[in-house]
């Protein structure tokens, strides 16, 4: 009866849902701003940087700690052989603490607080490097949908034109040459359509792997390639990233850090001494037994280690971090002006194809299209000029794309993260 039942229910599901009317998963509309969101959350390389500070954060709770070395007890017990009362029991304890002296305790907090606060400006340089990342993929993919659109277009335009090329070959007006070139070319649309497909949903791959999604979630981009500029003079923009660049914050704070470390290490010179307390039974026969309660005090003497190499060694580190700041602001500066000057001559260039280009191509699809249907030019003149405005208009669409790539690197460049 269960079978006979599976089997019906089955039997619905095709019928009311045919191959070509099953339910079919909406696409996720998206944004740029909606995918830097979400790569913040949920991208692996940026939550695996982050776990760096609950590393950092540990080691500020060890350095925050009352006293970082834990008391030892000790304690001894054993029999004496004593000729005038027989078996005798004596016993030990002994009682030891470790305590910091010349102020370790206090730098050594210091130290892991400044620690924190580099690898803070570590995870935020990883987030504006990520947030550049994701940006750069969305409007990749945006330009290759863009050039996808204009593909099928064109293909659209080739196919009307072949059927043109049939129908005045069969009426006799043209060669069959003509028709066949005219063939030739809708076949090399299609083409270049199914090259513009992949290269399409090869940039949704590398989106969908920044925001750490599934590689066949359905995607659906939500944004414009243009916007209007609003970009602030160069030395400005030079001065906002001398500002607010965290990797040159990292490195200030990195020498800050050293600096913490090396001081610590010059006062563990100074040895620290180990308390003793000691309690002490003693069976002395039938006279009972005594009890000595006493402490002590133990000095490790500094003579041969003196922590030479680790105050060579943050030395270096220290110097190394003294050039790592003047390298990163060079790098900076850098990275200002050439994203600066990328994104002038992108801007202008759109800018040119717009006042002087674009407007001017769409009427030439529509006269020559029209020109030909009417036979006042032929087909090889058609595919000259079609040419020079696909070119043009492919052209303007990459510029675009450029011109988007161009603006997410100056704001990385400066330091924005948003």
């Amino acid at each position: 009866m269960m079978k006979k039942n599976t089997l019906r229910y089955t039997f619905l599901i095709l019928l009311f849902f045919s191959p070509g009317e099953l339910p079919v998963k909406a696409a996720e509309s998206l944004t740029v701003e909606q995918a830097v969101h979400t790569a913040l959350e949920t991208n692996p390389d940026l939550l695996a940087a982050r776990q760096e500070l609950e590393i950092a954060r540990g080691r500020k709770v060890n350095a925050f700690l009352f006293n970082r070395f834990n008391p030892s007890i000790r304690g001894r017990v054993w029999n004496r052989n004593n000729p005038g009362s027989g078996n005798e029991t004596d016993s030990q304890v002994m009682l030891q603490q470790e305590i910091e002296v010349a102020g370790q305790r206090g730098l050594r907090r210091e130290e892991s607080v400044r620690n924190v606060a580099r690898v803070v400006a570590q995870v935020q340089d990883r987030e504006r490097l990520i947030t550049g990342q994701v940006k750069r993929a969305f409007f990749q993919a945006l330009t290759m949908e863009k050039v996808l659109n204009l593909r099928r277009e064109i293909e659209r335009l080739n196919r009307r034109i072949r059927d043109a090329s049939q129908a005045r070959f069969k009426a006799g007006v043209v060669p069959i040459m003509e028709y066949n070139l005219a063939e030739i070319r809708y076949g090399q649309a299609k083409k270049d359509t199914f090259v513009a497909e992949a290269s399409f949903q090869n940039s949704l791959v590398e989106l969908r792997r920044l925001l750490g999604w599934e590689p066949d979630r359905s995607i659906e981009l939500n944004g414009q390639l243009r916007n209007l500029p609003n970009v602030l003079p160069l030395p400005e923009l030079l001065q906002r990233a001398q500002a607010q660049r965290p990797d040159l914050l990292e490195a200030k704070r990195e020498v800050l850090r050293v600096q913490a470390a090396l001081d610590l290490t010059r006062r563990l010179i100074v040895p620290n001494p180990t308390i003793q307390g000691m309690y002490w039974t003693e069976t002395e026969g039938p006279q009972g037994s005594s009890k000595l309660i006493g402490g002590g005090i133990s000095i490790p003497l500094p003579v041969f280690d003196r922590k030479q190499g680790e105050l060579v060694t943050q030395g270096g580190e220290l110097n190394r971090g003294r050039h790592q700041i003047m390298a990163v602001t060079r790098n900076i500066e850098q990275e200002v002006k050439a994203a600066f000057l990328a994104y002038e001559a992108t801007r202008q260039s759109v800018e040119v194809f717009e006042s002087e280009v674009l407007e001017r191509i769409e009427e030439n699809f529509r006269f020559i299209e029209d020109a030909y249907r009417e036979g006042k030019i032929g087909l090889l003149q058609l595919i000259v000029v079609q040419d020079d405005l696909i070119g043009a208009q492919l052209s303007y669409v990459n510029s675009l794309g450029q011109y988007r790539e161009a603006e997410v690197n100056l704001a990385q460049a400066v330091g924005e993260q948003s």
